[in-house]
């Protein structure tokens, strides 16, 4: 089973890029056909070490802050990923 979390985690990725995709094809859809409404953003870029956090709109804010706990998230899950990684290249030698 261990083998297979890579590709576990590969294919969640593909699969939220491809949810992402739609709901933003919903979203530019909805303006066309006259359903209303506001739009906020909000978001993380990272280059090299340094964060470029943004967001606009009404609820701007609150989805920088969901952005936050996101990554917040990932850096642990990344952590303990190649941690776990590190320590079973040390146990081969």
């Amino acid at each position: 089973m261990k083998k297979n979390i890579p590709t576990l985690f590969i294919f969640a990725g593909i699969l939220l890029c491809l949810i992402g995709f739609v709901v933003i094809l919903f979203a530019s859809i909805a303006p066309i056909t006259g359903a209303g409404g506001n739009i906020s953003t909000g978001g993380i870029i990272f280059i090299g070490p340094f964060p470029i956090v943004f967001g606009s709109g009404e609820y701007g804010l609150q989805l920088i802050w969901l952005s936050i706990i996101i990554l917040i998230l990932m850096l642990i899950i990344s952590y303990a990923f190649f941690k776990g990684y590190s320590e079973r290249e040390k146990a081969t030698f």
